[in-house]
This record gives C-alpha cells, structure tokens and sequence, in this order.
C-alpha cells in the first residue's frame, strides 16, 4: 500500500516537471507577416496596461503582460516606434480621449490594455485607437485556463507556472490584434515648382518647394501657403504603402497700384497770411491809439483857458503821434488785406498728385477763411 502511494507521488512529480517546461515563452515574431518599409509604419503609443479589477493576480499579470508585450511588439516589424505608458497615462475609453493622447504623444496609433479575473482565468481586453479612421477597434481574449486538481491537498502548479502559461496563450492573440493597428501609412510627393513656397496637408506645413511626406491612409487636402500665389488646393486619398503625386499650380497674384493723396493743404495757424493780418490789425490798433490820445489833446487846446491845458512837449507829441497814427492806420489795413487775401489763396484740401488716380474728378475748390473783429 506504501509502495503504492509512493509510486503515484512520483507520476505527480514527473508530470509537473513536464507541465513546467511546456510554459517556456517564444516571443519571436511571426515571419510570415508582411512587413512594409520602415517610413512608412505607424508609430504606436502603449498608453497603459492595467488591472481593471485591483485583483492581486490581475495586477501581476498585468505588469507582466506589458513587459513582455512592449518586448514583443518592438521587435517585430509591425510598427516604426512603440512608446511606451507615460508616468501618468489617461485611463481612455473613448474617441476624444484616444485623440488626445494620441496627439500628445506624436502616434498615429494608439491601444489601452487591461486585465480582469474571470473564472479561475483572467479576460484581457484591448482596446485599439487607428488616427487614420478615427475608430476604437475592441479585442477581447480570454485566457483559457482550467481549475487545477490538487493531489493531497497540493496543486500540481504553482503561481509562477501558472502566470506563465497565461502570457503563452495571451501574447500569440496580442499579436494578432496589434496588427489590426499595423496598417501601413501612404506617401505624397508634392511638385512645387518654387523653393520658397510652403506646401500644407490638411492645413499643416510639411516643407518647402518640392515636398515628400508620409501620410495615414484616407483623404487629405494638399493646399499651397504663402502670399505669392493664387490660392490652390488639392484633395487625394491615399492608400497603405501607395504613393500619391500632386502638382500644385503657381498662379502669380496680379500687381495692385497701390494710390496715396498726397496732403498739400496748409493748416490755418501755418500760413503766412494769418500772421500777416495778425501783424496789420496790431499797427492799425497802436495807430487809432495815437490817433484818439492827439485828439485828446487837441479837445483841450480848443477848450482855451488861461493859461492853456496843454504843455509845449505834449503839443509838439501830439502833432507826431497824428503823422504815426495816420501811418499805422493805413499801413495795418493794407497788412491785414494782403494777409487775408494769402491765407484764401492757400488750398485747403488734399489734393491728388498730377497723373495718379483720385476719387474726386471734378475742378479744384478754395476755401476762403476770414476770422477775427475790426
């Protein structure tokens, strides 16, 4: 009976040493895969892969699951880079979000995984983001594994074997669903004649003159930039691993004669004439002074009297103050006239220079500006 016992402990045995070399891992790529050139693979952001549970083994197998995938994926031939989760990576679980992430990290692609116990297994699914489509593409995967009989109480697997066996099933179905991410981007190759004009798809420059870019599949605008030319756009749809040629066509924008009024109007207080005037009134108003101080002076000569009011010198005064103020009178009127008639000979509007274009045809107009009291 002891023998007996003995003998199925080392069948026990003998099984779990075979179980545990079955779960060696070939993360070697799949060679039968076609691969596109380099150029023109997308770049592919791993934002997370996490435990959408907070299971202890969920968890495990999660940072597991990365290690591994990330090892995985970049030495394959599927992507040209494949970033890895930032420290802080958005939990996204819509387009906006994928977008968002997509663009802060430079990928054209980008895919979320997370890990949830199932039974005595666990269920992985991913969830995929294509820029080209703006659409989430879902995987699910299930792991598959079985409840372990135990013998004596003690279960032929342990933790570790038992990890390991679920990364061998789940990482062949990964790879699988990354390559619905791995679709090749197109190329635009752009004829533009001019070396400085700038070359824009879909409203963003991508180089100047003659342009070679590499683009996602679908549509896209091809429009020129600068102010040189004639507005021109182009739409094409490319396709994965195809190159689209577009010649973008120079129109020159016509010259414009571009027309300025020159100002030959002088301001009022800039005139020569006003001063003029300015300067005629002030000696006509000194001349009627003088003329109203001799008269006062002659008013009391003819009152008479004993002896008379006035004085030998205010007398003489009086007979030189008549000659200037006859003087002043007269010459600070004709100062005052030839000062007005200056200041509405001088133009006060904008005239056009001879020989360039106005808006006004008609004959020239004067303006004659009189001001002040007499």
């Amino acid at each position: 009976m002891m023998r007996n016992r003995w003998s199925w402990v080392l069948v026990w045995l003998l099984a779990a040493s075979a179980s545990a070399q079955e779960f060696e891992l070939d993360l070697s790529d799949d060679s039968s895969a076609p691969t596109s050139p380099r150029e023109l693979r997308p770049t592919l952001a791993v934002l997370e892969v996490v435990a959408s549970d907070g299971d202890e083994v969920s968890t495990s197998r999660a940072k597991q699951l990365e290690t591994e995938l990330l090892s995985l994926l970049a030495k394959g031939e599927q992507f040209q880079a494949v970033l890895p989760p930032a420290p802080t990576p958005e939990h996204c679980a819509d387009v906006d979000c994928f977008k968002r992430a997509c663009a802060a990290a430079k990928a054209q692609r980008g895919a979320r995984v997370t890990v949830q116990h199932q039974g005595v297994g666990s269920l992985v699914t991913v969830l995929g983001f294509d820029l080209a489509e703006s659409q989430l593409i879902r995987v699910t995967i299930e792991s598959g594994e079985k409840a372990e009989k135990t013998f004596m109480g003690v279960a032929g697997k342990t933790q570790a074997q038992r990890d390991r066996e679920f990364l061998r099933k789940v990482l062949p179905q990964l790879r699988s669903a990354f390559r619905k991410l791995a679709v090749a981007n197109g190329k635009v190759v752009v004829d533009n004649r001019d070396p400085g004009t700038p070359v824009l798809v879909d409203g963003e420059q991508v180089g100047l003159g003659r342009v070679e870019a590499v683009v996602s599949r679908g549509p896209h605008t091809v429009s020129l930039g600068g102010t040189t030319y004639e507005p021109y756009s182009q739409s094409v749809t490319v396709k994965p691993l195809e190159t689209v040629s577009v010649e973008l066509k120079l129109v020159a924008k016509p010259l414009t004669q571009v027309v300025t009024k020159k100002s030959t109007s002088v301001p009022v207080f800039a005139r020569p004439g006003l001063y003029l005037a300015i300067a005629g009134a002030a000696a006509a108003a000194v001349g009627v002074a003088l003329g109203v101080s001799t008269q006062g002076v002659q008013q009391r000569i003819d009152a008479g009297g004993r002896p008379v009011a006035v004085t030998r010198t205010e007398a003489m005064n009086a007979a030189t103050n008549a000659v200037l103020a006859n003087v002043l009178v007269g010459g600070g009127a004709a100062l005052v006239a030839g000062g007005i008639t200056w200041v509405a000979l001088t133009p006060s509007r904008d005239v056009a220079p001879v020989g360039e274009p106005t808006d006004n045809a008609g004959p020239p107009t004067w303006t004659l500006s009189l001001g002040g009291t007499f």
